[in-house]
């Protein structure tokens, strides 16, 4: 399901989620052990998982928190860029390594920091943040994910 992310109130069951990410300018920043990135300007997706206490409402609604501690890599790009939208399923199994591996298919998508996102994934994905095609429109995520 698509959801703005302002004000919502997302399911406490456990689920995976896609952050749309809109990086409008060029970003330099450190990020936890991963050190010094660079993100060119583009439109990011960020693959993620929810099975702890909460499930989705607990983790988005900690994404959306502006004051928290930085735990996960995406926390230091959230507190710095828009998140205007997010994707998510409500489901016991953890779909975030195949929806990264059907974005990552995409023409034009890549992953210009390796490791990103993934420090705990299972499968040997390249990353859990991918910088989506140019021609990229956030209306077609859920039909890409949903073929995984």
């Amino acid at each position: 399901m698509m959801a703005d992310m302002n004000g919502a109130i997302w399911p406490a069951a456990s689920g995976t989620y896609a952050l749309l990410i809109d990086v409008t300018e060029p970003l330099a920043l450190t990020v936890g052990k991963l050190g010094f990135v660079k993100l060119p300007p583009g439109a990011y997706v960020y693959l993620g998982s929810a099975h702890g206490p909460g499930g989705l409402n607990g983790r988005l609604a900690r994404h959306m928190r502006l004051e928290r501690r930085r735990h996960w890599h995406i926390d230091y790009l959230t507190e710095i860029t828009p998140t205007p939208y997010v994707y998510f399923e409500i489901d016991v199994r953890r779909l975030e390594c195949r929806w990264a591996q059907r974005v990552l298919d995409l023409d034009g998508a890549t992953a210009p920091v390796p490791g990103f996102g993934n420090s705990d994934c299972r499968n040997s994905c390249l990353a859990h943040l991918v910088r989506l095609p140019d021609s990229f429109r956030f209306d077609q995520l859920a039909a890409i994910l949903n073929d995984a």
